[in-house]
């Protein structure tokens, strides 16, 4: 994702690096392959919506979701379209992150609190 320059920080361009894991899965390579392919799919209507549950407790965890906003399409019937997603978990270890000197935090400790703390997956 790019960012506009502010007053602090410079401009930054969006990588497309990140989005090579992406190849990896076998999921995204099976939709690939269904894209590319000129059957019509076999759609039903048997749906079967849940109720989403109230109340409850907050999340523990939040998702942050970033995508590309540039989908790739058929113009050949059957029509088709697919676009990037890529999503990002977050985990940090409270009780580890307050033992750390808050004053003058080492980078060593930083980096083995986080070494684990994000997983991503990716789909289109």
């Amino acid at each position: 994702m790019s960012y506009k320059a502010g007053k602090r920080l410079p401009a930054e361009s969006a990588s497309r690096l990140g989005h090579l894991e992406v190849l990896k899965s076998e999921l995204v390579n099976k939709l690939v392959q269904e894209f590319e392919s000129n059957t019509s799919p076999n759609i039903t209507a048997n749906l079967h919506w849940e109720p989403i549950p109230t109340g409850g407790e907050p999340l523990p965890l939040v998702f942050g979701v970033d995508g590309s906003i540039q989908p790739i399409e058929s113009e050949t019937p059957p029509c088709k379209r697919l676009g990037f997603v890529k999503t990002a978990l977050l985990r940090i270890d409270q009780f580890a992150l307050s033992r750390i000197d808050k004053d003058s935090p080492h980078p060593f400790a930083l980096r083995d609190i986080l070494a684990d703390s994000a997983l991503y997956h990716a789909t289109v």
